[in-house]
């Protein structure tokens, strides 16, 4: 003997429970955005660009400083570090980015603009310029990202005059 009811009704079924129980967002719990923005200026203006070739380039905020090359993986992973969802242009004299923060308040320890220079996603990276409030970038400052708002971070890039390397 057949069922009473065939896939079609099973889904719209199983749609209407869904519908049911969801009570809606309350707007006091919705948290409004925080982001890391600012934007990155050129040294040189495009004339200074690196012949390198370039793989990416991004903005990226780590909660801890990575010392060897597999950090970057293991800390995205574990959502220790975020970056710009996209490449940041290049051969321009400047451009702006902006990065979504979660889970806020997050600290960062170490914000950097970020060069791939190579096919390998672990080695060929090349910290291009460091947040360091001091002016000493072997010194990099920390962000404090507040559950609601922005904190800007504005970099200069120099290819001629690079940052210490956290690795090589």
């Amino acid at each position: 003997m057949p069922l009473p009811f065939n896939k079609h009704s099973i889904v719209i079924a199983l749609l209407s429970c869904a519908v049911i129980s969801c009570t809606g967002l309350n707007p006091e719990e919705v948290r409004p955005v925080s982001s890391i923005l600012g934007t990155v200026r050129y040294a040189g203006g495009t004339s200074a660009w690196t012949t390198d070739s370039i793989y990416d380039l991004r903005v990226v905020a780590f909660e801890n400083q990575p010392t060897a090359p597999e950090d970057i993986i293991t800390f995205l992973a574990q959502q220790r570090a975020i970056f710009t969802a996209t490449s940041l242009p290049l051969r321009v004299d400047s451009s702006t980015y902006s990065m979504d923060v979660l889970a806020t308040p997050r600290i960062f320890t170490y914000v950097v603009v970020a060069m791939q220079n190579g096919p390998d996603f672990l080695k060929n990276w090349v910290m291009l310029s460091v947040y360091a409030p001091s002016g000493d970038p072997s010194i990099p400052g920390q962000v404090i990202v507040p559950s609601s708002g922005s904190v800007k971070i504005d970099f200069v890039v120099d290819f001629a005059n690079l940052p210490p390397q956290p690795f090589k």
